[in-house]
């Protein structure tokens, strides 16, 4: 009798371990080894200006990927890629202007004139080989927010033709300044292509024209990154209205805009001080000047890595079964002699990830714990879809995918989720229940709607598995007036937040781990198995 009472005794607490509580996780030796002050070294050298805003590809973000690595490696996760690596390699095609073959020409009743890329135009990064035409009509600052008492549209179809608008800076007061209307300014060239605008061509502000002037640059010529063995996508179902022919977004200098506007450049000046001030400068229709846009384009192909380590489960059998950690370590490149350091965007989620995984080495869950820093999320998410296309491990036994991508700024105590509840209820009723018992963050989400403005659920490493109908959630912190600028630095890092947000990972991290089975697949009808016939699935 005795002999079988310890047995059940033991049974008993093997069981409980393996459903640990919420209220065990949070107190359990893993959880208390995340610190927010073991992570500024980490977070200093990744955000570094010398990285030069590690872009895709580029030397600066192969170091960063061996630095990852290398920590990786002493931290004690495990190489998962063939030959014991622990680098996933990414084949890219990299697409530039050809400027030889490239020129806006400007044609009027006195007769044409040519400005060249990059030394009068710049093209957005969203380019390719084409020419459009069409008659150009200058609408302002290009903003439709009637709702906000300012429409530069009103009245003048922009369909057909090319918009000259001008770019500067409202003021901080101004009623567009708030967060909440950031993506008006943002979208602006999107919102015209919408209203049928072949090209939008933008006159730069005085600031970076001066900032040119002064330092003898010209514009820099941006990079196309394209992997021509996967399929990506948007997922997003189509808008039957959506133009079909290429769209350009061009910036040009003061020269070149005042010439298209016909106007002396001193009047031009006057004309972007007027919306400096917060006031609007009345459109107009410009009969009898037309532009021409031709884009060359050359490609090469490169390569780029992803990071892949692994901490095995301690269930023999459960081992197998997966949840993956990412977050992407690449950023934006330098432009005009200007770095983009991309602390928060987003060497703050690869930090945590460290903090996670030597969590991780203290206390793991049955299931392996796969580390995924993937390249090229900047250039379309490319390391993440290579990463779900081309798994180490079959994607059917990935139960859940958590991701990082800015954790380090805004409100300490604010979190915003993006995807948790589209694919399994059980992934957002984990993070509320860790949260709960442990952390205490206020849970945000606002932008988990597909179909919201800022389009936030389309636009990190979470979306691919979710198209492949695994659950995935992005945790977020939301933008700020650094996003993807110059002044995302470290020292603005809220180190406080990211330990919070790690905890947080971590501990959804050991519940999923520790479930008796996969994640449910209960939200999406069309859903019913993880793989890649989710990818014709839509979102809306």
């Amino acid at each position: 009798m005795k002999s079988n009472r310890m047995l059940i005794l033991t049974i008993a607490f093997f069981l409980c371990a393996a459903s640990c509580s919420p209220g065990d996780y949070a107190h359990s030796r893993g959880s208390k080894t995340i610190r927010a002050e073991d992570m500024k070294f980490h977070l200093q050298f990744l955000g570094a200006p010398e990285f030069r805003g590690r872009n895709t590809p580029s030397a600066e973000l192969d170091i960063a990927s061996k630095y990852i690595a290398l920590t990786a490696e002493r931290i004690g996760l495990k190489p998962l890629m063939p030959g014991g690596s622990y680098y996933q390699e990414v084949p890219v095609e990299v697409a530039t202007i050809a400027p030889q073959a490239s020129r806006m020409r400007l044609i009027t009743g006195a007769g044409e004139r040519v400005f060249y890329f990059p030394t009068d135009a710049a093209i957005g990064r969203n380019f390719e080989a084409g020419k459009v035409s069409g008659e150009a009509v200058f609408l302002g600052y290009g903003l439709g927010a009637p709702q906000l008492n300012w429409d530069d549209t009103g009245g003048l179809d922009p369909k057909g033709k090319i918009a000259v608008i001008l770019d500067a800076a409202l003021p901080d007061d101004h009623v567009l300044k708030p967060a909440d209307n950031r993506r008006l300014l943002m979208s602006r060239a999107g919102a015209l292509r919408g209203k049928g605008a072949v090209a939008v061509v933008t006159i730069i502000n005085q600031e970076r024209e001066a900032r040119l002037a002064e330092k003898g640059l010209t514009f820099s010529l941006p990079e196309r990154l394209r992997f021509p063995d996967v399929v990506s996508g948007s997922g997003a179902v189509p808008s039957p209205a959506a133009p079909t022919l290429p769209f350009f977004q061009v910036e040009v200098r003061h020269d070149a805009g005042a010439a298209i506007l016909g106007v002396a450049k001193e009047d031009l000046a006057k004309m972007i001080e007027t919306i400096r001030q917060g006031k609007r400068v009345a459109s107009k229709k410009m009969p009898g000047r037309k532009l021409e846009i031709e884009l060359g384009v050359v490609t090469r192909k490169d390569k780029t890595f992803n990071v892949v380590a692994c901490a095995e489960g301690t269930d023999p059998a459960l081992r197998n079964e997966y949840v993956t950690i990412s977050s992407h370590h690449d950023h934006n490149p330098v432009r005009e002699g200007r770095i983009y350091p991309g602390s928060d965007d987003n060497a703050s989620g690869v930090v945590g990830m460290f903090e996670i995984a030597e969590a991780l080495m203290v206390e793991r869950p049955r299931r392996s714990v796969i580390f995924v820093w993937n390249t090229a999320e900047e250039k379309g998410l490319i390391g993440s879809y290579y990463f779900v296309q081309h798994c180490p491990v079959p994607v059917d036994k990935i139960s859940a995918d958590l991701n990082l991508d800015m954790i380090s700024r805004n409100d300490t105590n604010h979190l915003y989720l993006i995807g948790s509840n589209k694919v399994s209820s059980e992934l957002d009723a984990s993070i509320q229940a860790m949260n709960t018992k442990s952390v205490g963050l206020k849970l945000d989400y606002k932008y988990e709607d597909p179909a919201h403005p800022d389009r936030f659920f389309f636009r990190s490493d979470q979306y691919p598995y979710i198209r492949y109908g695994i659950p995935a959630v992005w945790f977020f912190c939301g933008t700020t007036e650094d996003y993807h600028m110059e002044g995302d630095i470290e020292a603005k890092a809220d180190y406080a937040k990211m330990g919070k947000v790690s905890k947080l990972v971590y501990l959804v991290a050991m519940d999923i781990g520790n479930k008796r089975a996969l994640l449910k697949l209960d939200r999406h009808p069309e859903i019913k198995a993880r793989g890649e016939g989710n990818m014709k699935v839509g979102w809306r």
